[in-house]
């Protein structure tokens, strides 16, 4: 799997394979189709789609993220600089600019500032779980956040 997607096949082929351990007979076939609906023809699977699944399956997405994206490379964010200028060093979590975050999560500059601008409007799994690891959060708690119902996470500085 290349670091930064995750195609739809491989994504299936990944969750059928937990659902067989559970699962069997038309039970099993019926919950393959939901999941196929859900992710959709597209080569490659959506960051809505993949946390859809794994809520539907009740499965741990920290769990799922860390096997599927083991290989994933990300930079942790260090909200606070080290300088021995004060006044930087005190403003320095709030001016992080969208390049400096892209970077750390491994996600081409350019799509990330149309992510920002909403001119793209959709994230990939790989994305929020380079996000999440640069802001030193669990997956989870974004999924949750930009998916389900879950709170703004909070991030230490």
């Amino acid at each position: 799997m290349n670091n930064n997607i995750l195609s739809t096949d491989f994504f299936l082929k990944f969750i059928f394979k937990l659902i067989s351990k559970e699962y069997s007979g038309k039970s099993k076939k019926k919950l393959e189709n939901v999941i196929e609906d859900i992710v959709g023809t597209r080569n490659l699977v959506l960051a809505e789609s993949f946390y859809n699944v794994t809520q539907l399956l009740n499965i741990n997405i920290d769990v799922v993220c860390d096997k599927l994206f083991k290989d994933y490379k990300f930079k942790r964010l260090h909200l606070i600089s080290e300088s021995d200028n004060k006044l930087k060093n005190f403003l320095s979590p709030f001016v992080k600019g969208s390049k400096d975050i892209a970077l750390a999560a491994n996600i081409e500059n350019t799509r990330f500032s149309r992510l920002l601008k909403g001119e793209f409007v959709h994230l990939y799994p790989s994305e929020v779980y380079g996000i999440s690891k640069s802001l030193d959060i669990k997956p989870s708690q974004l999924f949750n956040y930009l998916y389900g119902d879950g709170e703004r996470p909070k991030i230490e500085i």
